[in-house]
Formats: C-alpha cells, structure tokens, sequence
C-alpha cells in the first residue's frame, strides 16, 4: 500500500472514529447513558454496527471515550501551564475555567453526558475517565501553585482545596443550567463564581486593593 494511500486509509478511519463518539456524546446526552444501545450509537453515526466493533470494544470502552476525548479538546484548547516569567497565573487560571464554560456552553451535549450522567455516578471512578479528570483538574492545582509562589495567593492556601471548590462550583453551575432549561449566560456566571471564589484565596493586600477597586467602581 502506498503511502498517501495508507494516510487516505487512516484519515478516513479516523473521521469515523469521530462520528462515532460525536454520535454517542448526542444519543448519551439526550436519553442518558444507560438508555443508549450501541447499536442506537451505530445508527446515529451511519455505520453498520459490527463496524463499531472495529474502534470500540463494548460500550463501557465507548463510554469512557467520551470524557477521554472532549476533555483532551478541552486541554488542547487551553492555555499551557506556566513556566518561569510567563503570563500571571491568576490571569491564566481565570482563562482556563471560564474557557471550560465556554466549552460547555458551546457542547451542551457534552455538558450532559458528564455533569448529569458520568460525575454524579461511579463511572467517574472508573480508571480512563479518573485519569482524563486528573490531568485536567492538575493544571488548576499548578497555576495556583504559581500564584502562591508570586504571592497573590495566600501561602497557606491548599492548591488542591481551591482547585475543587472551583471544579465543585463548575459542577454545580453547569448542571442547574442544564436542568433548567439554560436560563442563564453560562459564562458569565461562572466570571461571577470565579471572582466570587478567588477573593478566598487572595493574600490580605490584594483582598483589600480588590475591595477600594469595587468602591470606586460603584
């Protein structure tokens, strides 16, 4: 086989890889995970179902795709952590969580499938999805290290304690949204919880510079 033929071949598995976990994201978000055939998967995505085979070996592989690929997205969509002299963190920690609300404004199916299906579950601990969830919650707990160490944050701040209140508050914003219909602006509620959250985290100088900025700005 020749090569661009070979890259022709892996291009179009590929593209139907995709289709495939697009396919499932929809159908798992819509009717919920345990409601989803694989063959309804098969259907949605236009292939023949022992074609699904040939990518994913049962649905619990299908499932625990699903997370694995929209937060590797959300990863590479993301800002890099920081390294010596770059960008302030708190600056980048504030562009990565509202850039994951953008996200899931912008994939509500997503949205679904994890804050209504796979967190509140024991799917979450199953090892691929924990691991997806990791690496991801990791890069808060880094640029709080750095804020720390640039002395924005208070030194006694637990990187791990503030990373989950503001995935816990993501997890709680997202999911009313989705409950009810999304009656808010997804992103600017969570500017707000970011902002609402972090006055917590703050040294004492800039906790008190933050409260002069807000009464002059009234």
């Amino acid at each position: 086989m020749s090569a661009p033929t070979l890259k022709l071949k892996q291009k179009r598995s590929q593209e139907r890889r995709e289709k495939i976990v697009a396919a499932a994201t929809r159908l798992f978000g819509d009717r919920g995970i345990a409601q989803t055939s694989l063959t309804d998967v098969a259907q949605a995505a236009g292939i023949p179902l022992p074609s699904l085979y040939d990518y994913f070996k049962d649905k619990q592989d299908l499932v625990a795709t699903v997370p694995e690929e929209n937060y590797l997205a959300l990863y590479n969509l993301l800002a890099d952590p920081p390294e010596e002299g770059a960008a302030d963190p708190r600056q980048q920690l504030r562009a990565i969580y509202l850039g994951n609300f953008a996200y899931i404004r912008d994939n509500p199916d997503w949205g679904r499938v994890f804050f209504l299906e796979i967190w509140p579950s024991v799917a979450v601990a199953e090892g691929r999805i924990r691991k997806a969830v990791d690496r991801y919650a990791l890069r808060y707990v880094d640029l709080v290290r750095h804020a720390i160490a640039s002395g924005d944050y208070r030194r006694q701040l637990d990187p791990y304690l503030a990373m989950s209140l503001l995935m816990g508050g993501m997890c709680h914003l997202t999911a009313v949204w989705l409950l009810y219909g999304r009656p808010y602006d997804l992103v600017e509620k969570g500017r707000a919880l970011f902002d609402t959250l972090e006055v917590s985290f703050l040294a004492k100088g800039d906790v008190k510079t933050r409260a002069r900025r807000s009464r002059k700005s009234r």
